[in-house]
């Protein structure tokens, strides 16, 4: 059965680091024709924007707020967060990817708008940043760190994040074997045409990245509402939306379910402060669910 990845993941685990970063800018590289054709959003209102999609509303609800903040977008891609940033107040935004393509697609976004002392678009690796110590209030990254080798990347994010910073980071999921074959096997139309070394995250991945922070939480998205947007094959539509309200009852309802999720919106705060036992950073070696919500405790 024809897959769309190049390499498999066996193999991919196996590359060293400069081999990895050349096969990612190259996967990345080759979506610049089509990302060329698709329109620009006709308003750059953020929370607009983030009401769109469950998981994306959880994510800017704990990144915020935005407004004179040092932003880090790491993986940026061809997605337009920067910009939202930069128009929702950010200070300074670094919008940064390995792929040289990505980079200037970006870039003519900023110039277009006006907004290049805000922006600086950088062509680099989540694992090596060229990025002073402590100097990020926040780090976002969609659809970025199962891209990456983890260990690197959650000690690079946590060197360049100020004390008090926040990481907040969308990732596919890999619990589930059903998406892992439609992933790899099935085709659905917004499927990425090629597949490098992407390897959808576990729970012991986060819990491995979440050693590098005195605070993680982490809530999967995208139950039956991952269905619904392959039937109705839209986000926007009134079904799609339904089934996202009962995602999100019955993940309350019933943490466990969360595995089986699409997606999984990790949450990290570098802080210094002592906290109670129980509260998310407390000492224990375990993950705890609690409505739906894992919080990584030490």
């Amino acid at each position: 059965m024809r897959t769309n990845r190049l390499i498999t993941r066996k193999d991919a685990d196996d590359l060293d680091l400069r081999s990895r970063i050349k096969l990612e800018m190259e996967v990345t590289d080759t979506e610049a024709e089509r990302v060329a054709q698709q329109t620009l959003p006709t308003s750059w209102d953020l929370g607009q924007y983030a009401r769109r999609a469950p998981w994306r509303a959880r994510l800017f609800d704990f990144l915020s707020p935005l407004a004179g903040q040092t932003v880090l977008d790491l993986g940026c891609g061809y997605n337009p967060t920067s910009i939202y940033f930069a128009l929702t107040g950010a200070r300074m935004v670094y919008a940064c990817d390995v792929s040289p393509k990505a980079a200037a697609y970006t870039k003519r976004l900023v110039d277009q708008l006006g907004i290049a002392d805000c922006v600086s678009v950088l062509v680099c690796a989540g694992e090596e940043l060229p990025l002073a110590d402590e100097t990020m209030d926040i780090v976002h990254g969609e659809s970025t760190l199962h891209h990456l080798r983890l260990p690197l990347a959650a000690a690079e994010i946590a060197r360049v994040l100020k004390c008090g910073g926040k990481g907040g980071f969308k990732d596919p999921l890999g619990h589930n074997p059903v998406l892992e074959f439609a992933r790899d096997y099935l085709p659905y139309p917004w499927k990425k045409p090629l597949k490098g070394t992407d390897r959808p995250l576990r729970f012991r991945d986060i819990e491995e990245f979440a050693k590098h922070f005195p605070r993680c939480m982490y809530c999967g998205f995208g139950l039956l509402s991952t269905m619904a947007t392959f039937i109705w094959r839209r986000n926007d539509c009134r079904p799609v939306q339904l089934a996202h309200a009962v995602d999100g009852h019955l993940l309350r309802r019933f943490a466990f379910l969360g595995r089986y999720c699409r997606f999984v919106v990790t949450c990290v705060q570098k802080t210094e402060r002592r906290v109670a036992e129980g509260e998310p950073g407390s000492r224990s070696q375990k993950l705890k669910p609690r409505r739906g919500v894992y919080s990584v405790k030490r």
